[in-house]
Order: C-alpha cells, then structure tokens, then sequence
C-alpha cells in the first residue's frame, strides 16, 4: 500500500515536469526602447557638415595674448604688407576694434568701419575717398581683411547666417570685369568654430600663415595660432583617421597631432625665428629713415614710397649708408691711433691703408648720393603721376 503512494506520487511529479519547463522557457517581453534623438543646433548640425571637408593643416605653434595687442603677435615680411589698427592708422578715436590693411606698395588699403569693409588708394600723401567693397554677400560685424600679393583675394572675418557662430572667416575674389567682389565663401574647419575666429593672413614669402581665435579663451585674452598654408586644399581621408580623430583636428586640440616626424616645423620654425629678426632689423631701420624728396615732402617710412622699386632701392640705400658709417668709424680710429699712438714703422704701414680708406669712403658717399637721387626722382614722377 506504501509501495502504491509513492508510486502515484512520483508519476504525478513526472507529468508535473513538463509544464513547469515549459513555464521556465516562456519569453519574456522586453520592454520597446525608443532611440533617443538629439536636436542638434544649426551650427553644431553645420559642423557636422563640413566635418568630412577639414583641411589638413600643421599648426606649428600658438600663443596666448591680450586681445587688445594682439596685432604685435603677427610678425609679416614686408612684401605681405603691414596691418594696424584703425585708430591708429587713421588717427581717430571712434573705431577701437576696427584693423587696417596696406599692401605691400603702401599704396592701397582695405579697411573696416561700422562693421563694413572699404578700401582706398594713396595718391600722394593722402588718401582717396573711401569705396565700399561690394559683391560679397549679407554679413554683420565684418572686419579684419587681409589681401595676397596677388591683389585679389580677400580674407575677412564677419558674422553670418552660414557661420559656425561668433566671427566666421570668410574668402573672396575681386571682378575686375564686374568691378565686383564673388560672393564670399566660409573657408571652413579648421579656421572657424563656434568662437570667434579673425585675421587670417598669409605671409607667401615665408610660407607662414596666422590666424586669432577665442575659442577655449578666458575673457580679453586671443590665442595666436602659426601654421604651414597649403598651396591647394587638403581633406583627411577616412582611412587615415576615424571620425573622433578628424573632429579633433577640426577643433584644433592638440597642434602636436599636426606635426608627423616634427622635420617640417622645425624647419619651419627656423625660418619664422630668422623671419622675425630679418624683421625687427627692417623696423630699427626704418625708424632710422630720413628721407627728403623735397621742400614740402620728407618721408619717415618706406612704407611712404610710392615708386614699386623704390622699397627695394630705399632699403639698398640704407645697407650702404650703414657700411658708409661703419667705415667712417674705422677710419677714424685709424686716423687717431696714426697721430697718438703708432710709431714710425707702423706709420708707414698705415699710411697706405687709411689712403686707400679714405679713396673708398669717398666712392661710397659718391655712390650714396647717386641712389638718392635715383630713388628722389623716382618718386617725384610716381607722385606726379
């Protein structure tokens, strides 16, 4: 009787089995998880475009300024022109953010005032009445223009509809047949962000290129960036770099990523560092120039010329008006020690020698005084013109 229980009591759990499996392996409904969708703003959604087009770009060095001189930061050879700021160009008082570009003849300049872009020609010592630059499309704010030795392709900063947000850098290309400047184009990542980015000019002699942003900046201050202008443009490849890689260069980061094998910036830097005491040579000179072309013009500069060759003859004067004094200083020396000092052997010795001094001191004051003329009338009939 036992025996028949637990023998009814283990066919009841054996056909219990089944079902209780079954329950086990029934699939249990997940809950539908909806894709969270991120609204992307009009300029992060605009960054994201052009995120496949960032040039590829070295940057081979940044520094971190005061905005208000930030200017001092841009060191340019000559033959790229000079930029100031408005006040000071213009000697006024009402335009303190405004900058002014002169080419490198000094004898044009493009300028901003009241958030428009001007230009003007030098026809003398004055300044013809300002033109409007037109033809370059709806823009606010627009300043900071810089123009290649080509005398044609324009580089400013505005703000615009088409714009990352805050001052965009933008390009174009003057018409001579409409008299028009092409409508301008944004010039893209790296150069723009959601900052403020400006002045972008291109030193084509030293192949260095410079441009001001504020982005990642605390308040009054502009980071300067340094960096190697492509002759073409350039794109990074997705089989170089993935995505991440890409926008952190489009972001400027990290400048050393840009470096490769770091040959190219150092090269570089040698000759940005040659470039800039090359330049402030050039300033000590000129501040040093006196120049007179007649009774009522006398020229400080060599910006002031207007002659195209004379910056060349100005600055060949200035070497040799150099070595003038130098040999002058040495003949003097001579001279002295001659009278005080030497006996009679090395008198006779000297006496050739400061001769054939003084024979080439004399040529060069000849030689002086002939350039001056050149270069004086020169620029009398360039200013006659």
């Amino acid at each position: 009787m036992r025996n028949n229980k637990i023998t009814i009591i283990l066919l009841a759990a054996l056909l219990a089995m089944p079902a209780m499996a079954q329950k086990r392996k029934a699939p249990v409904k997940k809950k539908k998880v909806e894709p969270v969708v991120v609204e992307l703003s009009r300029e992060e959604q605009l960054f994201e475009d052009m995120l496949e087009a960032t040039q590829q770009i070295m940057f081979i060095d940044s520094v971190v300024v005061d905005k208000q001189t930030f200017l001092e930061s841009y060191r340019l050879n000559n033959e790229a022109g000079t930029i100031t700021r408005f006040n000071d160009f213009f000697k006024s008082e009402d335009q303190p953010y405004s900058t002014v570009y002169v080419n490198q003849f000094g004898n044009k300049c493009w300028f901003a005032q009241n958030g428009r872009l001007f230009t003007a020609d030098r026809l003398g010592n004055i300044w013809s009445e300002p033109a409007p630059l037109e033809g370059l499309g709806k823009y606010q704010r627009t300043n900071y223009p810089f123009v290649l030795s080509d005398g044609t392709t324009l580089y400013f900063a505005a703000i615009s509809d088409e714009g990352l947000g805050g001052l965009d850098i933008y390009v174009s290309r003057y018409d001579s047949e409409t008299g028009k400047y092409l409508l301008a184009e944004n010039i893209g990542l790296p150069f723009n962000s959601n900052a403020n980015d400006y002045m972008y000019t291109i030193d084509e002699m030293n192949g260095i290129g410079y441009f001001a942003t504020d982005r990642r900046q605390p308040e009054g201050k502009v980071c300067i960036y340094t960096f190697i202008p492509n002759q073409k443009r350039i794109t990074y490849s997705a089989d170089e770099l993935d995505k991440a890689a890409i926008r952190s260069r489009a972001k400027i980061e990290r400048i050393a990523d840009t470096w490769g094998d770091g040959e190219l910036r150092t090269e570089t830097l040698d000759r940005l560092n040659n470039a800039g005491r090359r330049l402030k040579e050039e300033k000590k000179q000129q501040s040093e120039l006196t120049f007179v072309i007649n009774d009522d013009i006398t020229y400080s500069s060599l910006s002031d010329f207007q002659d195209a060759d004379n910056s060349k003859r100005v600055a060949k004067l200035l070497q040799m008006r150099k070595s003038h004094d130098e040999l002058g200083n040495n003949l003097e020396k001579m001279r002295n020690y001659y009278a005080t000092q030497a006996n009679i052997a090395e008198r006779s010795n000297m006496q050739a020698e400061i001769l054939g001094c003084e024979q080439e001191y004399y040529q060069m004051e000849n030689d002086i005084s002939q350039l001056e003329k050149v270069i004086r009338n020169a620029e009398i009939k360039a200013i006659n013109q």
